[in-house]
């Protein structure tokens, strides 16, 4: 069975922090609809949703499928936002994104 959280390495002795999987896919969400460039993309199929989030052997894999604006410079608004996913997690969680993969299905005209 797949794991569904990754436990932090914290200094004190009373207890174990664990995250799910769901915040951190939150965060990646949050980060995507800020940016007016680019978009969530939407899927026909039942149960596939545009962000995925994978932990394994304690590595943190992410990966969002988005439409990007027509006219803007694809390269450079997935630097962009791959670079705010991996700062808001680092800052919000503690914890380093092992891989962040933008997947750019279509476009926004």
């Amino acid at each position: 069975m797949a794991q569904e959280y990754i436990a932090l390495k914290d200094n004190n002795k009373i207890g174990v922090i664990a995250l799910n999987k769901s915040a951190f896919q939150t965060i990646a969400k949050n980060v995507i609809e800020e940016d007016e460039r680019l978009k969530l993309a939407e899927s026909n199929a039942p149960f596939k949703y545009a962000i995925t989030c994978k932990i394994v052997n304690d590595q943190l894999l992410l990966s969002a499928d988005v439409k990007v604006n027509y006219n803007a410079n694809v390269n450079q608004v997935c630097v962009d936002v791959q670079g705010k996913i991996f700062e808001n997690i680092e800052h919000m969680t503690g914890y380093t994104p092992d891989m962040i993969d933008i997947r750019v299905v279509g476009f926004i005209f």
